[in-house]
């Protein structure tokens, strides 16, 4: 039983599961049907451009031979335009590998046929009509020329100097590899209702003798690829920086792998235009912080510092190292634990001048609001330092693969590591806004270690350079306009869809005669880019206090400043200044803050998965705004910029008499077509036609599955993507669960809550914005308690994402709160919760 003392948090439980009704296949476009019914006109399309390519490529790899360029034993890529509506997998019958998908029904395929026989028959079928199954080539569109594949593939930088590649000049490349092949992973058989526990075993021996063969065909392809990669670069006499399976680095998703090469430009473009598997390639970009500001001003103090408790958390700070030695820090930097990933400085000191980087981040852990200069203070958490920055706060590209430092802090603070870190704070990222083509490999491997594993990374969103913010406010963007241009966009891998990214706010209303602050306190800083990220998931989806720029009044160029009245305050590396000081901003600043929340949350729920933290910290955010959302236009501006909000400790982890919050506190699994249904019983004093009490309804769903970087698009980049539905006005349990399950009929109700985003783009108050699109799905809106029934539902559905073998984990919170503070509703709902557990089980007895 919770203790009512302390307002816990109470338990979500499901009532019950099944399948629910989801909508259907979406209908026969218009072009596949005119393809149809034009079957002469189309198939002979068809087969002039087959012949058409079938030139093109034989003719290049004469080409090849003649000027003795290296063997590429692979098939040769094309890019096609498809019906978007199609399921690609139907490309493998004719005789085509999906090696990615992009946008708006654009595919890129490899094929080792270089005469099209396998299309090219199908295509003589389809004209013949000679069955109901030999439609599939009306859905190929267009099959297109190579130059249009080479500008899908290559990164925005890299095909505008595309032309002017040096073939004897070095490049630093990241390329993306697809190796999925055409294997088909069987899915797992479910058990059967009266299939004895012996046929099922036996069942599932199969099956994994299917799977095992299928997993080794998959590998076996996989390093086939590598290896051509290895062979190529070494003939160009190329250097291999980072590629799976070589323990120097790895970025290992299901469907592909990611490498960086350094190698001429002739070998880029032979590599790019010729090995038919790569996906992606750009040029390597070197990571480089924002630069830190000196302050020289002497700060006194005379406090006591004790170290955390032996059980609290511990989170690590993956930055440019720590003054361990610094008086603030030290007690609670696990020494033992810290370690340098450069290879070149085995050093695990903050060498960055002015102050430091990590130094600064670890101490925002450990002091998110004040940092006293007196009495005794309690620090909240252990630190582990992993220094992957240079004295110059970079990340050298040809030294340093992020992927890699992703994998290997996982690996080694929480693999290997007992206690085990869960929480990484992150506050690093590229200086450019993020690629909206694919995943890119740093973001989708944090994607894929926070699906394998149980941690959370908090994430930075990057900060906009100040001689972007000049540009644009000299062609007209003043602040905050120009947030909203590409270039201010999050940069990568904030729009990693599993890390909690955060951005940044003004700390103050600072004004004098000469200096404005750009923002008034609570408002976006001038530098946090913007969502929202890669398919419009939202991001940022929170914000924290990390200052911002004031502006020169009248200057022209406009210049801009960080006087202390704007920077929030921080701890600096000492002696070279004080030991802390107002005198730096940046993303890397707030997003520590968010980790300090995120430390309580574990040391509160130790036992509760990870991405429970995550639905709690959202589930904890609001805006300055009026509680239930702004007009339309600001709702759109605030959750391109603030997200879902302020995330508050007190909310994330307690309770009052009038706010109550119900988890799930274990970790759940959730696969295609299945629902689990969740019901919270209204006790009638909230529920009474009479009562009009203004009730703020919070729902958040937090949830990981296994991402695939080739596929374009949260559904198909998600192994499985998950939504959630609510009860509607007055409507009782058994009509929820008649509307969402298969097995009841559809019951008419009096409508839908005012949810501030809805589950569709054009519901809810922000016009534009779904919930559905990530996977941190918070929602929230104002009620009457007389529109709530007896009970209110929750359901939670799995949708097809591209692999029905890999469920996806998830965690829900959904609170309740009498803004008024009219009416007290942490007790009632309490007694109604233990109710319904203690009759559940007398049930379950029975």
């Amino acid at each position: 039983m919770p203790n009512n003392s302390t307002f816990s948090h109470l338990q979500l439980s499901i009532v019950s599961s099944g399948k629910p009704k989801l909508r259907g296949y979406a209908p026969l476009s218009t072009k596949t049907n005119e393809n149809r019914i034009n079957r002469v006109r189309h198939g002979e399309y068809i087969k002039h451009r087959t012949n058409e390519l079938s030139r093109f490529w034989k003719n290049r790899r004469t080409e090849r031979i003649a000027n003795e360029m290296p063997t590429i034993e692979t098939g040769i890529p094309i890019l096609l335009e498809i019906d978007p509506s199609a399921n690609i997998s139907f490309l493998n019958g004719l005789g085509f590998e999906v090696v990615c998908e992009l946008d708006e029904g654009f595919i890129i395929v490899a094929t080792e046929d270089i005469d099209f026989s396998v299309l090219n028959r199908k295509t003589d079928d389809f004209i013949a009509n000679v069955s109901q199954k030999c439609n599939t080539p009306a859905r190929v569109y267009a099959l297109c020329e190579d130059g249009d594949r080479l500008k899908r593939i290559l990164s925005k930088d890299l095909y505008e100097k595309w032309a002017t590649i040096s073939e004897d000049m070095t490049y630093i490349i990241d390329i993306g590899v697809s190796c999925c092949g055409t294997v088909d992973f069987p899915q797992k058989p479910v058990q059967n209702p009266g299939e004895d526990d012996g046929h099922y075993n036996r069942r599932c021996t199969k099956w994994k003798e299917r799977y095992d063969a299928a997993y080794r065909a998959w590998d076996e392809l996989k390093m086939e690829r590598e290896s051509s990669i290895e062979t190529l670069v070494s003939e160009y006499n190329g250097e291999i920086v980072e590629l799976v399976d070589n323990e120097k680095g790895i970025s290992d998703v299901p469907d592909s792998f990611s490498a960086r090469l350094k190698i001429s430009g002739k070998c880029l473009r032979d590599l790019v235009m010729n090995f038919a598997y790569i996906f992606e390639a750009a040029e390597a970009d070197t990571i480089v912080m924002e630069s830190t500001f000196s302050n020289d001003e002497a700060v006194f103090e005379n406090l006591r510092i004790e170290s955390p408790d032996d059980n609290a958390p511990i989170i690590c700070v993956i930055d440019s190292g720590v003054q361990e030695e610094h008086k603030y820090l030290e007690p609670a930097i696990i020494h033992d634990d810290s370690k340098s990933f450069l290879i070149d400085d085995e050093g695990i000191a903050d060498k960055v001048n002015n102050g430091g980087h990590g130094t600064r981040v670890a101490g925002a852990i450990l002091y998110p609001r004040q940092i006293p200069n007196e009495g005794d203070y309690k620090l909240p958490c252990w630190i582990r330092n992993m220094r992957v920055l240079d004295e110059n706060n970079s990340m050298p590209a040809e030294h340093s693969y992020p992927p890699k430092i992703i994998s290997d802090s996982v690996k080694k603070y929480y693999i290997e590591s007992e206690p085990k870190t869960r929480i990484f704070n992150h506050s690093i990222g590229s200086s450019k806004s993020c690629e909206m083509k694919h995943m890119t490999a740093w973001a989708a491997e944090i994607d894929n270690q926070s699906y394998n594993n149980d941690v959370l990374f908090i994430q930075a969103a990057g900060n906009v350079q100040p001689d972007i913010i000049t540009a644009y406010w000299k062609a007209g963007y003043p602040y905050p306009k120009y947030l909203e241009r590409d270039l201010c966009r999050i940069s990568d891998p904030a729009q990693s869809l599993q890390a909690i990214t955060v951005g940044s706010v003004s700390v103050s209303d600072f004004e004098t005669e000469d200096e404005i602050a750009l923002g008034k306190k609570g408002e976006v800083s001038s530098f946090s880019r913007s969502g929202p990220g890669i398919w419009d998931v939202l991001k940022p989806e929170v914000v924290e206090y990390g200052g911002t720029h004031a502006y020169m009044k009248g200057s022209d160029p406009p210049r801009f400043v960080t006087p202390p009245e704007v920077c929030p305050n921080l701890i600096r590396k000492s002696p070279e200044g004080p030991a802390f000081a107002c005198d730096d901003i940046g993303t890397s600043f707030s997003t520590p803050k968010v980790t300090y929340i995120a430390s309580q949350l574990e040391k509160l729920l130790p036992n509760s998965p990870a991405l429970l933290y995550r639905a709690l910290i959202a589930q904890s955010a609001r805006w300055n705004d009026n509680i239930d959302g702004a007009d339309a236009e600001k709702s759109v501006f605030n959750l391109r910029h603030i997200g879902y909000g302020f995330p508050d400790v007190e909310r994330a982890t307690h309770n009052n008499d009038y706010r109550v919050t119900l988890i799930t506190p274990s970790l759940m699994e959730i696969g295609n077509a299945e629902a689990h249904i969740f019901k919270i019983s209204i006790p009638e004093e909230l529920s009474n036609v009479g009562e009009e009490y203004n009730i703020l309804v919070e729902i958040t769903l937090s949830y990981a599955a296994s991402p695939r970087r080739t596929r374009r698009s949260v559904k198909g980049y998600l192994s499985t993507w998950l939504d959630w539905c609510c009860s509607r006005m007055g409507e009782d349990a058994e009509t929820f669960a008649a509307r969402i399950l298969k097995t009841g009929s559809i019951i008419a109700d009096d409508g839908d809550f005012n949810w501030v985003l809805g589950d569709a783009t054009n519901r809810g108050a922000a016009d534009g914005f779904s919930r559905k699109n990530g996977t941190l799905q918070k929602d929230w809106c104002v009620i009457k308690s007389n529109q709530l029934s007896d009970a209110f539902c929750i359901a939670v559905r799995g949708h097809k994402g591209w692999g029905e073998m890999f469920k996806a984990k998830y965690s829900l919170a959904v609170s309740f709160e009498a803004i008024d503070q009219d009416v007290p509703i942490y007790e009632p709902i309490r007694a109604e919760v233990e109710a319904q557990v203690e009759t559940r089980e007398i049930e379950i007895e029975i």
